[in-house]
């Protein structure tokens, strides 16, 4: 039997059915110059132009068109076989997940609302807390997947898929300080009323990494345990946080917060998935994991 890449042939399907390199490569989640390489070799392979490339993307030859009708075909029939074994797959799953409450409001809760409207028989636990003891907990198959904020040392520890960035800022609600809007060094802001999360969180070791580049040590005027009361206590007017900006950037444009600038620049940060080596060829939990990468596009 002749020996078929059916990489090359898919690659060369998205290429024809976006009409543009650029849209491929992102519906792929490979760089352009990687589809156009594939695309020269399958041409090489066939021994005829697949396609002509014009100002506003590809068209696809004679030969092309020929072969797209054929492959579309063939794929539908894939597509409707996949679905229908992962419906008979997901009778009586379960997903195991563990997150911390913040990632579980903003990022999980969403995602699970759109995936049990279209497939109501899968069932879901949810494990909340700290990052350390749920990576222990998948590590010892208690858990499949756990939704994080990356950093260094999960990172060098656990596989983890990246599936969207995040900017933090310090932020304060208006008229309860009276600050100008010079950029405010990290020394200048220890200085200020600090709302931060407990030692444990992901968040507080994230901003004390960059403090300690300063040479800074914090000092909290209020250790909160969750981000939630750290969002609460800002609103209430008690001191300025570290909060992500996406969930207050409403605010800031009703006025009703502002945004601190700073003289340092505060990375953003990667949310990721870290699932357990046992079930990474699961299609379900695959599945799952395309319906929260596409929440965060």
């Amino acid at each position: 039997m002749e020996n078929i890449n059916f990489e090359l042939y898919k690659i060369f399907y998205f290429v024809a059915k976006n009409k543009n390199l650029t849209k491929a490569a992102k519906d792929l989640y490979i760089s352009q110059p990687a589809i156009s390489q594939a695309i020269k070799k399958l041409e090489e392979e066939l021994g005829f132009k697949l396609f002509y490339r014009i100002k506003s993307g590809m068209e696809l030859t004679k030969d092309g068109e020929e072969l797209y009708d054929y492959l579309k075909s063939a794929i539908e029939h894939l597509n409707s076989g996949k679905h229908h074994l992962l419906d008979n797959k997901k009778v009586n799953q379960t997903i195991r997940i563990g997150s911390g409450t913040t990632l579980i409001k903003y990022s999980l809760i969403p995602v699970l609302k759109i995936f049990k409207e279209k497939y109501p028989d899968i069932k879901f636990e949810i494990s909340r807390n700290i990052t350390s003891i749920l990576l222990n907990k998948l590590d010892n198959n208690e858990l499949d997947l756990v939704l994080l904020n990356v950093n260094p040392d999960n990172k060098d520890n656990h596989q983890i898929i990246e599936i969207e960035q995040v900017q933090d800022v310090f932020c304060y609600k208006k008229d309860a300080f009276n600050l100008d809007e010079h950029e405010y060094s990290m020394e200048e802001i220890n200085s200020l009323p600090l709302l931060l999360q407990n030692e444990s969180s992901t968040s507080r070791q994230f901003i004390e990494r960059i403090a300690s580049d300063e040479h800074i040590i914090l000092n909290s005027q209020y250790d909160l345990a969750s981000y939630g009361l750290v969002i609460d206590f800002i609103k209430a007017g008690l001191g300025i946080g570290l909060v992500n900006y996406n969930h207050i950037k409403e605010d800031v444009k009703n006025g009703n917060l502002v945004v601190l600038n700073t003289k340092f620049k505060i990375p953003p940060r990667q949310i990721g998935i870290c699932i357990n080596k046992k079930i990474t060829d699961n299609s379900v939990i695959q599945e799952f994991i395309s319906y929260l990468k596409k929440k965060t596009k």
